[in-house]
């Protein structure tokens, strides 16, 4: 029994198709190969994190507003009934008790309103308010230790108590310099080599 020869164009059309199916077999090994889904999820992994934090700022900052606001309603109503109070007083020849009632006035008015602070955090802000744990805005996790270092490659100082201002010093990357929220849960500001380069962090612990 003769055996029926292949033209030659055919029997290279088949070895080009068997290599291209080779290759393609390699290609999609690749796309589902353990050393390629591992990265893509812990960069999905970031990704949500940043998008939580970005939502838990926003809140808090919502939060404050309308706390500051409730604060200062409250603040308003007290101090129209102690007005009235004091009037009443000094109408009556009272003076001793309107003066005392004008000084406690005096002292809602010109009170700071500060949010509830969270459990954990000291109220002595200007020296312990940020030490602990803070995810900053590029998905890093730093802790703050008492003594101006962190358990990083940085340290950090108090530049202006009055403001609640802080300069982190990072080894690699140019400063930070941010403020402390009322209610120490967000350090927000910018490099200090550049103003229009906004940075912040919130407290995770």
């Amino acid at each position: 029994m003769r055996h029926q020869l292949l033209p030659l164009n055919v029997i290279v059309i088949a070895i080009v198709a068997s290599q291209f199916t080779i290759v393609n077999s390699e290609e999609a090994a690749k796309k589902v190969s353990p050393e390629s889904v591992v990265p893509t999820e812990l960069d999905r992994h970031e990704i949500r994190i940043r998008s939580l934090d970005r939502s838990y700022r926003e809140s808090i900052i919502s939060l404050n507003e309308a706390y500051q606001m409730d604060r200062e309603s409250l603040r308003k109503a007290i101090t129209k009934k102690l007005t009235k109070q004091q009037e009443l007083l000094t109408e009556q020849g009272k003076l001793d008790e309107a003066v005392a009632v004008r000084d406690r006035i005096r002292q809602v008015s010109s009170a700071r309103i500060l949010p509830p602070l969270a459990v954990g955090v000291t109220s002595d802000l200007p020296t312990h308010g940020i030490v602990g744990t803070w995810r900053w805005n590029n998905g890093v996790d730093v802790r703050n230790l008492s003594d101006g270092k962190t358990n990083g490659n940085c340290t950090w100082k108090l530049v202006d108590g009055s403001k609640n201002e802080y300069l982190f010093n990072w080894t690699k990357i140019p400063a930070d310099r941010v403020r402390l929220s009322e209610n120490g849960r967000v350090l927000e500001g910018t490099k200090a080599n550049d103003l229009t380069f906004r940075v912040w962090a919130v407290r995770i612990d």
